[in-house]
């Protein structure tokens, strides 16, 4: 049912939501389709709680431009359970908008599970073979203390792709704050790319900032690798 909401009274549950994080870059471009004249389809909504469902990028987007008094449309759905709401934001976040990372996959796995949701039905939900859910749901380590960057509910943290070699470890909680400044690409890769691109000389080294950072890697990678004498 399409109806038309404040943006105040949209609840954002992260324990609702599948991704790991919010990409404000998204929000960023949405605002301005927002700006040229676009129509953005209805934010989904649970019609009891008010919970976003489906659309936090285009709801934060229409908060940036109209402000929380702001009005949009919204199309509310009613659900029998947390675990239906979870099931559906899950299916519908998997199968369009921006891409689910590993490290989403691997939370939306835990979340359903938390819900009990039998392993079919999460593999349907993902779009992925039923093997699948099985690998996703062991790529994760343990924090000190529950809180941001935990599965919600848990002490459990799904681990990025550069970090899946700590599966089963448990993190302190300086490693967990670092973990959430990781990319999703390997580090493999991002060390060769700047290898090369230091090699031909095609890093900027007159920007202040990054050649403070490279300096500092490189006492990082001495303290790991010594000189021979």
């Amino acid at each position: 049912m399409i109806v038309t909401l404040p943006l105040c009274d949209l609840v954002e549950d992260l324990e609702i939501y599948p991704r790991h994080a919010i990409d404000d870059k998204l929000v960023t471009d949405l605002l301005r389709a927002l700006d040229s004249g676009v129509t953005l389809p209805p934010v989904l909504v649970d019609k009891r709680s008010k919970r976003i469902v489906d659309g936090w990028h285009r709801a934060r987007a229409h908060r940036r431009k109209l402000g929380p008094a702001g009005v949009i449309d919204v199309d509310l759905q009613a659900y029998a359970s947390d675990a239906d709401l979870v099931l559906a934001a899950v299916t519908i976040n998997s199968a369009h908008g921006k891409r689910l990372e590993e490290i989403d996959k691997t939370r939306a796995v835990l979340m359903l599970q938390r819900y009990r949701i039998e392993r079919v039905a999460i593999a349907a939900a993902l779009h992925v073979p039923e093997e699948r859910v099985t690998k996703l749901s062991v790529r994760v380590a343990r924090a000190e203390h529950a809180g941001l960057g935990t599965v919600p509910g848990t002490k459990k943290i799904c681990l990025k792709r550069p970090v899946a070699h700590l599966e089963g470890q448990t993190l302190s909680d300086e490693q967990v704050a670092v973990h959430g400044m990781l990319p999703g690409t390997s580090f493999l890769l991002i060390a060769r790319q700047l290898k090369e691109a230091l090699r031909v000389q095609m890093v900027n080294l007159e920007d202040e900032r990054l050649a403070a950072l490279l300096r500092q890697l490189r006492d990082q990678l001495l303290l790991v690798f010594p000189l021979e004498e």
